[in-house]
């Protein structure tokens, strides 16, 4: 599947807003998961809307996703509710919302707040706890991946007046980002077989 390139970029303008939502929201906010979908083809226009509301935004601190770990990034969560989402059971919840009203699922994408820094060669998983705090940078990532497998990125940097916006290839393994879009591609995945 080869997603037009005009809804690519409304793709791309929807992560652009979901982003200045949250950032009119402010900080220290909840992860927030976000389907993105075409419109039905009624339309007539080439537009996306988004949905956050397959998860109760509680979901980021539920003891049993968490494996009993309050703390646990959101990329952990992801995967877990991945799983969730997995089961045969929860197939059909998962199927009514990605269909509602006719839709097609072309993107999830997941809002988190993160610290980043300059990661220099031979990066493990942990390096960025030890850095000194002024050598991080407290941020808010919009990262999605869409039904072809591209990977967005909208990234704010907080106190900055915008956000830079994203297609980058892959992250590295290791990378915590990797973790994040091992899991949208799961939820994509499945997207695709309901």
């Amino acid at each position: 599947m080869v997603l037009d390139p005009r809804t690519r970029g409304a793709v791309t303008r929807a992560l652009i807003d979901v982003e200045a939502a949250h950032e009119r929201r402010g900080w220290d906010l909840r992860p927030t998961l976000v389907g993105v979908f075409d419109l039905p083809l009624s339309a007539q226009r080439q537009e996306v809307h988004v949905d956050a509301s397959l998860f109760d935004p509680n979901v980021w601190y539920n003891p049993v996703l968490a494996h009993g770990d309050p703390t646990l990034p959101p990329g952990v969560i992801l995967h877990s509710l991945a799983d969730l989402l997995a089961n045969p059971s929860a197939r059909r919840q998962l199927r009514e919302w990605l269909n509602l009203g006719g839709r097609r699922c072309v993107a999830f994408a997941l809002v988190f707040e993160a610290w980043a820094a300059a990661m220099p060669p031979g990066y493990r998983h942990g390096d960025l706890a030890k850095a000194p705090p002024a050598a991080r940078i407290e941020t808010r990532l919009v990262a999605a991946v869409d039904i072809d497998g591209q990977l967005h990125q909208i990234k704010r940097v907080r106190g900055e007046r915008q956000a830079t916006v994203g297609e980058p290839s892959q992250p590295p393994p290791g990378r915590p980002s990797s973790r994040i879009a091992a899991g949208l591609e799961r939820l994509m995945d499945l997207a695709r077989t309901l």
